[in-house]
This record gives C-alpha cells, structure tokens and sequence, in this order.
C-alpha cells in the first residue's frame, strides 16, 4: 500500500532503521514523574542536535504538543489503554481512540498493545485485527506491542528490578502480533542477543525494541540497544530511560548514533557521561 510506504518513511529513516520516544504513558501510569508537564519534556528530549524518528503519544496529548513537534518527528498515535494500575485488570485494554482520530491529529501510524496468555486475549485479540483492518482501509501503519505474560504486572511498575521474558515466549507473542496484522512489533527483548536472534528471525515483519521500566542504569540501556541493532532489530521504542535521565539529550544523542551510525557501545557511553 502506497500510503503506508510514505507514512512509515516519516518513522524509518532511508537506512529502514527508527529509534522512537514513547510519551504515551499517562493513560495508565497517571502523571509519571519525568512527564509530569509533558510539554516541557517533549521540548527537552528535542532540543539537541540528535533527535528521535518519531514519538508516540496519546491522540489528545498529539493535540497538547502538536507545537512542540511538527516538523521535527514522526507521529505515532496510542489508540488503547484506560485499564489503570489503580484499576482491577491492567491486561483490559480497550479501544479509547480510533485510526480516523489518529489521522485528524496529524499521526503517521497507530499502536495498539497486544496481550497474549492473559484470561482477556481473545477480546483483546479481536481489537488488535479489527484496529488492522482499519488501517488497511485507511492505509495506515500499525505498531502492536507484544507483552510476554509473565513480563505483564512488571510492565507496568516504573521501579520494577529488570526481569527477561522467555525465548519462547518472545517468538510467540510477535508472531502472533503480526498474524493478527502488525505492520512493525514492538518487542520485549529477552536479554540475550542469540537468543534474540531466534526471534526476529521468527517475526515476518519489522521488530523494534522496547525498554520497559528502569533498565537497572544507562550503561545497560545502551548495552540492549546496541545488542538487538546488531541481531536484525530495525530499532528501538523508548521513554522512561530516556526522559528520566538526567540528561536525555545526550542519551538520545547515543541512542541515535547507535541505531543509525553503528556506533560502539563503548564510545556511546562517553556520551552520556
């Protein structure tokens, strides 16, 4: 489809690789410390040499910040969510937006969260295909998310102590992300680089990478972003490491010459130090 070729060419860049900022959070985690005022987090990830491909964010919050990155990023607009951390089932995501809203706020692509293994799968399967045809109708991208079950409630914890799903388990749920129509899965990594390797390989469309909560320190981060580039990912979707460091514009400069300039781990460190 010619329309989703342009838009995801708004998201990749010509080396078909991306590094995505994710601000889509609130609608979960409330008003997470770090995007508190998002708009003054959205100015500070951006204000360096070195920039995201794109950010995914909340439609409403696209509307909020549209000032802030028009002309400057891709735009991927969060079409799920409403199950809180304060409510009964985190895993009951539901449709709070849709793609027709994402266009009118000016995004690119849309994403959705895939949870596989969970008591809701087949509801929240149904909403993942259903959301695909949309964006075959409107020729739009569409990035599933896909959660491992027993990576779920660490999802979701900020503070949570790094945890790694299973091989198997990453091989499944991105499968299945794309059988239900992912044009991109955003993947959960499972901490090994051949095992990894295994899994992209297994996944017919594009992988990115996701960080999840606190990576343990910056150096780590750095560390799986440089690993999964090197095993076939085409990038990497993050936030919480990114925003909350105390300096995000370096590690959105390093993160960049990672996934697009091959740079070495070791000299990426410097950069954020």
């Amino acid at each position: 489809m010619v329309g989703k070729r342009i838009r995801l060419g708004r998201i990749f860049r010509d080396d078909g690789k991306t590094f995505v900022i994710t601000m889509d959070h609130g609608v979960d985690l409330g008003p997470l410390k770090g995007i508190e005022d998002i708009r003054g987090t959205v100015k500070r990830v951006l204000r360096g040499g070195y920039k995201p491909d794109a950010i995914l964010m909340n439609p409403s919050m696209i509307r909020l910040c549209h000032e802030e990155i028009v002309g400057k990023l891709g735009v991927i607009a969060r079409l799920d969510g409403t199950a809180t951390i304060i409510g009964p089932d985190i895993t009951d995501y539901r449709l709070f937006s849709s793609v027709e809203d994402a266009l009118i706020s000016g995004a690119d692509a849309v994403a959705t969260m895939a949870f596989i293994g969970v008591e809701s799968e087949s509801q929240n399967s149904e909403k993942v295909g259903k959301v695909s045809q949309d964006c075959n109708r409107w020729s739009v991208p569409h990035i599933v998310e896909a959660l491992p079950p027993e990576i779920v409630e660490y999802h979701f914890k900020p503070e949570a102590k790094r945890q790694w799903p299973s091989l198997e388990h990453v091989k499944f749920v991105d499968r299945v992300a794309a059988e239900l129509g992912a044009d991109v899965v955003k993947s959960y990594y499972t901490g090994d680089p051949d095992t990894f390797k295994e899994a992209v390989r297994c996944c017919p469309v594009p992988i990115i990478v996701l960080s999840g909560p606190g990576a343990g320190n910056p150096e780590e981060l750095l560390r799986i972003v440089r690993d999964v580039m090197e095993v076939g990912a085409k990038g990497v979707i993050m936030g919480r490491n990114v925003w909350g460091h105390k300096d995000p514009v370096a590690m959105v400069k390093a993160i960049s010459k990672i996934v697009h300039e091959e740079e070495s781990f070791e000299s990426a460190v410097k950069i954020i130090k």
